[in-house]
């Protein structure tokens, strides 16, 4: 009662203050909107004297054409390389001395970052953010030392296995959409890129209408609000850009590419509900079931298990603005691949046509919902679901209601969207290495 009674005259302090909030039940999450208008949603927990930001701006390499590829993630890196009066060396130094762990990322649909800071030093932290995000410098020696360095890594995935399974899938699968081109470019596209480049992609993609903000840590509604200005109040308040198109529904079938090494690796996969689908929860019951895990899943017991045909296998739903899929993958000998898609189909084919027993409905559901708690060990863990909440306009009550949507999920509902999800016929499987008895579908 007292904990309440203090809850609520705090929160009736931040609303004299004109500093907007909205609770969720019993999670503790509340949504603070600046003065200057932008929104977070903040967990509140004073036992640690430290903060954690994650935030992310609603577009990402999916903005570029396809001949700059790599310009995203070359100006993720560069933000750090240097920002307002502080070159390269003296960013580094600030954020080592204060203890302040600040970096940037871009993906398919969105540009990340992360922020751990001591609460002490929130307000540098605010200043260097600002810095970053308006005023990077891109000196030049600092720019062609990022470049080489991606140059560097784009000619080592072109002879990893892994790498080129991946990109095989997203060529065949998403082709002539933007999803087809990957985020960390290749080693001409790199080459090409400039500092206009990267500017004219950040002008698009940094914009107050497009953040999404997760804050967890010592700090209360009324702070945060002043430091949310502080951080990101000069960026323009432009329109947020439009989300990539759906993609057409991949082709089924199997692209095999040479590569000799005795051992094959296979990606494998189709598309899915999408996050917002009522039918996401027990899509995603579905595949905790078939490949949730490599000991206990179906494709783990039938695979790894009972014929020992590869060490690991795993499929996942994965969400996407412009459509989700269920994807696998696993690796194997070169004379094991064909036995292996021919298990992957069957259990594919299987779950839909049969559907799940009792029992693994029951324990799929209560590794979902126990583990999601033991995912939360750090303030940025819990920071980056509040961002996921909002990205996927889950409601700021998710957090309190998911045990509940999951567990209302039932045997019924599971057997009906396995039957209408699981396609073993529009399964895409794109192998690398040299497989034996495989017949293949080479897509050029």
């Amino acid at each position: 009662m007292i904990v309440r009674l203090l809850l609520a005259a705090v929160l009736l302090a931040i609303t004299l203050a004109g500093l907007p909030t909205r609770a969720a039940g019993t999670s503790g999450i509340v949504e603070v909107v600046s003065p200057g208008g932008i929104k977070a949603w903040l967990k509140q927990d004073p036992s640690v004297p430290l903060m954690a930001v994650d935030f992310r701006f609603s577009g990402g390499a999916t903005l570029l054409p396809p001949e700059k590829a790599g310009a995203a993630s070359l100006a993720a890196g560069m933000l750090s390389e240097g920002a307002g009066d502080r070159d390269a060396e003296a960013m580094r130094t600030v954020l080592a001395d204060h203890s302040i762990s600040l970096g940037f990322s871009a993906g398919r649909d969105a540009f990340y970052g992360e922020l751990t800071v001591l609460i002490e030093h929130k307000g540098l932290a605010a200043e260097l953010i600002g810095d970053m995000l308006t005023a990077p410098r891109f000196d030049p020696a600092a720019l062609e030392r990022r470049r080489a360095g991606m140059i560097r890594s784009a000619r080592v995935r072109e002879k990893r296995p892994n790498a080129i399974a991946y990109r095989r899938w997203r060529e065949i699968a998403y082709a002539g959409h933007p999803y087809a081109v990957g985020t960390q470019g290749t080693v001409e596209t790199i080459s090409g890129l400039g500092v206009e480049d990267l500017r004219a992609f950040l002008a698009r993609a940094l914009t107050r209408r497009s953040l999404i903000i997760g804050v967890a840590g010592d700090i209360d509604p009324h702070q945060l609000g002043l430091w949310l200005d502080d951080a990101f109040g000069a960026l323009p308040d432009a329109d947020a850009p439009p989300p990539p198109p759906l993609f057409e529904d991949p082709p089924g079938g199997v692209d095999v590419t040479e590569f000799p090494g005795g051992q094959s690796v296979v990606v494998f996969g189709h598309r899915a509900p999408g996050r917002n689908d009522p039918d996401w929860p027990a899509a995603a019951v579905a595949a905790q079931i078939l490949g949730g895990s490599s000991f206990t899943s179906r494709l783990g017991q039938e695979v790894r298990e009972k014929r020992g045909l590869a060490y690991g296998i795993g499929a996942r739903l994965s969400p996407a603005p412009a459509g989700s899929i269920l994807f696998g993958r696993t690796a194997t000998r070169d004379d094991a691949v064909a036995e292996t898609i021919r298990v992957i189909r069957q259990e594919w084919r299987r779950l839909a046509e049969e559907g799940p027993t009792a029992d693994e409905v029951a324990d799929a559901k209560a590794y979902m919902i126990g583990s999601f708690p033991i995912s939360l060990d750090s303030s940025g863990a819990i920071a980056s679901v509040l961002v996921q909440m909002q990205y996927y306009d889950l409601g700021i009550d998710y957090w309190e209601r998911r045990t509940g949507i999951l567990d209302s999920v039932t045997l019924t509902d599971v057997q009906r969207v396995a039957s209408e999800v699981l396609k073993e016929d529009a399964l895409l499987f794109t192998v690398v290495g040299q497989p034996q008895g495989v017949e293949t579908m080479n897509l050029q």
